[in-house]
């Protein structure tokens, strides 16, 4: 599980991203998703349902297709943290959502 804190508006966020789900395929993975618990005094507050697609990954991490599990998952974990972050620091309302990264 990767983690991120953030704080917006006065209020500390804690970004809770949970285990990497992807169809059964022989053929290389092409979309992702998981789900972000954002929690706020540790409540969970809203969760984000967040997708990223093989393209942002190779865009944005290209070392990570051809690395471990591991690697992977950081790197498409952290494409949706980013999002989560940019849209708290924007001002967006906390709640449920689908994210695309």
């Amino acid at each position: 599980m990767s983690t991120r804190t953030v704080t917006s508006g006065g209020t500390e966020y804690e970004l809770r991203a949970e285990a990497v789900r992807s169809s059964l395929t022989d053929s290389p993975h092409t979309l992702w998703g998981f789900r972000i618990d954002v929690l706020a005094h540790g409540a969970v507050v809203a969760v984000k349902t967040c997708f990223v697609g093989r393209v942002s990954v190779q865009a944005r991490h290209p070392e990570a297709l051809q690395g471990t599990a591991e690697d992977l998952t950081v790197a498409i974990h952290g494409l949706g943290l980013d999002k989560v972050v940019e849209g708290l620091e924007k001002g967006e309302e906390v709640e449920d959502g689908i994210i695309f990264a």
